[in-house]
């Protein structure tokens, strides 16, 4: 065992509380998401939980950023890939990462990895970096779809 090792498995139980919260998020998540009836026309599906219409769609006519992720998260979960591709390719990326999530938690909650050392370690910027860029990409995809529809 390494020194890395057993400074890890000495950390206080308090390490393991942020990956609990966190996989009880992505579990919670995954259950709303196959709760949910995808919406037929890609938009819309937030509203059967309680929220409101987009407004950023209503006063443009442009999809938000987020318009159809909660749909593609709603397809995916019933394994319908290639429709939640098609109507958000971000939110099947999420969704891909939300489920690689849970076994990750339940490996850094065994190793008791602190979450500050993920959070802030030297792969989080260039992480938050390509999502912020594919999040980007997948509204301007959005876009550009609904504008040919």
């Amino acid at each position: 065992m390494t020194d890395a090792d057993s400074l890890a498995r000495t950390d206080s139980q308090g390490e393991r509380l942020p990956w609990l919260i966190a996989l009880g998020g992505a579990i919670a998540v995954l259950v709303v998401a196959r709760s949910v009836e995808p919406s037929p026309t890609g938009i819309g599906t937030h509203e059967q939980l309680g929220l409101p219409p987009c407004l950023f769609f209503k006063l443009t006519g442009l999809p938000c950023p987020s318009c159809g992720l909660t749909t593609s998260f709603a397809q995916a979960a019933r394994l319908h890939f290639y429709d939640a591709l098609v109507t958000q390719p971000f939110g099947l990326g999420v969704f891909f990462l939300t489920v690689l999530f849970i076994p990750l938690s339940c490996y850094l909650i065994y190793r008791r990895v602190p979450a500050e050392r993920v959070l802030f370690g030297r792969w989080s910027n260039p992480v938050l970096y390509t999502l912020v860029v594919l999040y980007a990409l997948g509204w301007i995809y959005k876009i550009i779809v609904m504008r040919l529809l």
